[in-house]
């Protein structure tokens, strides 16, 4: 390791020692051999959870991190174009790096078919997503400024901020991957008031890796590339539960009712007047969505066309439940947005 590489990970990296849980979803931990590790979600197991190995050390790859060469697990450039690597091929690349960890795996949830398991003992620290944020804004003026003037636009605590993705780590590019850290409802008006912006000034939407990113925007000379946590381990949904599975294979149409969860992982929202392909009813029911990519996609009033996974849900607060699951983007379409 260089110089600069010990001293960014000290100013940065928490000891592993001082880690409390719960895992919270898009929290970046380092593996005892330099890896960065990306959590995915709030289901996670005792002593251990799901997540992706996002850059790992490699001599002669193409990333550099502080003096230290790294490479991608996810990503790919072809003809000079960065380009997503299908899921799939991104958990069996995690076995490449990792092959220590196939054995750890066990018998996935339905919920993780995309996603590795990894024992926290695996670890030498994590970064904290209010301790990163703090060090950036003391030693990066610009960013400093950003996230003042997108607070203030949103009418947000600054201090009630984070940051993830590569500037958890210290890694400074040209966007910013602020982490809103709040109650479910505190959220949702962030949120609404980021929809707002970018219905009055189309300019700052974002395009991007094919797509467009309905909470992502410019503001301020910045991309700015919103997450969001719950501040009280409490409103977390499902950071206890059991699931099982009931049938696949049906398609439904239903109108989402409820979106207050809507913009984490997993995102969940409540539908009604659920019709199948023959036109019968189903009970209401709520869907949960867990692919970090649709985080603020479904909306309330917008009637969505789904093919889901169909599951028993159980929750110490409401018992079991039916419930519909779905894990990739193909699984889903908007019918009429609201």
């Amino acid at each position: 390791m260089t110089d600069k590489y010990d001293k960014i990970m000290e100013q940065f990296l928490v000891p592993i020692s001082e880690f409390e849980g719960p895992v919270m979803d898009s929290t970046y931990f380092m593996k005892n051999d330099g890896s960065f590790v990306f959590s995915e979600g709030y289901c996670h197991p005792e002593g251990a959870f799901w997540g992706m190995i996002i850059k790992y050390p490699l001599p002669g790859g193409h990333i550099d991190i502080f003096g230290r060469e790294y490479s991608w697990t996810h990503r790919v450039e072809i003809d000079g174009e960065l380009c997503i690597i299908p899921n799939s091929q991104q958990v069996e690349n995690q076995f490449k790096v990792a092959p220590e960890l196939r054995a750890f795996q066990g018998e996935k949830p339905p919920y993780a078919r995309n996603f590795i398991k990894f024992p926290l003992s695996d670890f030498s620290g994590y970064f904290d997503a209010r301790h990163s944020m703090r060090e950036l804004r003391k030693e990066y003026q610009w960013i400093d400024e950003v996230v003042l003037k997108t607070c203030e636009l949103l009418e947000w605590n600054p201090d009630d901020t984070g940051v993830t993705g590569s500037l958890a780590y210290g890694r400074v590019e040209d966007d910013v991957d602020m982490m809103f850290i709040g109650t479910p409802a505190e959220n949702a008006a962030i949120a609404g008031k980021i929809r707002q912006y970018v219905e009055s000034n189309p300019e700052a939407r974002v395009f991007e890796l094919g797509r467009e990113w309905p909470l992502r925007f410019y503001y301020a000379g910045t991309l700015i590339c919103p997450f969001f946590r719950y501040s009280d381990p409490a409103q977390i949904p499902l950071l206890d539960c059991e699931i099982e599975v009931v049938e696949g294979g049906v398609t439904l149409e239903a109108t989402v009712a409820d979106d207050t969860h809507n913009l984490y992982l997993p995102a969940i929202v409540g539908l009604t007047d659920l019709r199948k392909e023959d036109g019968s009813r189903e009970d209401d029911m709520d869907l949960i969505v867990y692919n970090g990519a649709m985080r603020g996609e479904i909306w309330r009033g917008d009637r969505i066309r789904i093919n889901p996974t169909t599951i028993n849900l159980t929750t110490p607060s409401a018992g079991t439940r039916r419930a519909a699951l779905i894990t990739e983007e193909d699984q889903y379409t908007i019918v009429e947005q609201h």
